[in-house]
């Protein structure tokens, strides 16, 4: 890694609102080190793929994604392999939990901003009472979900409340209407 990249990725993990002046400085000079470095490469042929070869963190940092299936093998990396071998549900579970996270964190930086996550056709294949327990951790890590499903009501002892709107389409008629419900954690209630 090219020097200063330890440091540089340390303060690009931190609260950008943490950040002191010197911290700020001393980023803005390791990516102009990294600007320079590929100017001089000459390896882009525009300067916007020069720029994308500079903020490309997957170079120079790496997420690992490691799941527990409860075997009692403990954590173990997601690979290829192992993503190959488990159920339609446990796919979903490992792909969408680590992206959950990462949306909560990057929200963390705006503590007033609306915490928005829209999903489709949620957790397709994931059983009932692991997507009660996705949508406790939907709602511990405070996001607001919007989701679309022909077949998900969100009526989950773990939500202690949620607005719902059922599409309603006429015979044969081009009117279509919604009737609403909340389910407030413990029953549904049309409204």
């Amino acid at each position: 890694m090219p020097p200063g990249t330890k440091a540089a990725r340390d303060l690009l993990l931190k609260d950008p609102a943490r950040l002191t002046e010197t911290d700020r400085e001393s980023l803005h000079r390791f990516l102009r080190e990294r600007i320079e470095a590929a100017k001089a490469a000459d390896t882009a042929t525009s300067w916007e793929q020069q720029l994308t070869q500079v903020f490309d963190y997957t170079k120079w940092h790496q997420f690992i994604v490691k799941v527990d299936r409860g075997s009692g093998d403990g954590f173990q990396e997601l690979t290829k392999k192992l993503h190959g071998a488990l159920s339609g549900g446990e796919k979903a579970i490992a792909l969408h939990l680590p992206l959950f996270a990462a949306v909560a964190a990057h929200y963390q930086t705006t503590p007033c901003a609306p915490r928005m996550i829209m999903l489709d056709e949620v957790f397709v294949g994931v059983d009932t009472a692991n997507r009660g327990q996705i949508f406790a951790l939907l709602s511990a890590l405070d996001l607001d979900l919007v989701l679309t499903s022909d077949h998900e009501w969100c009526t989950y002892a773990e939500l202690s409340g949620i607005g719902i709107h059922q599409i309603i389409s006429g015979d044969g008629q081009d009117a279509v209407t919604t009737a609403r419900f909340t389910w407030n954690g413990e029953e549904l209630l049309p409204v």
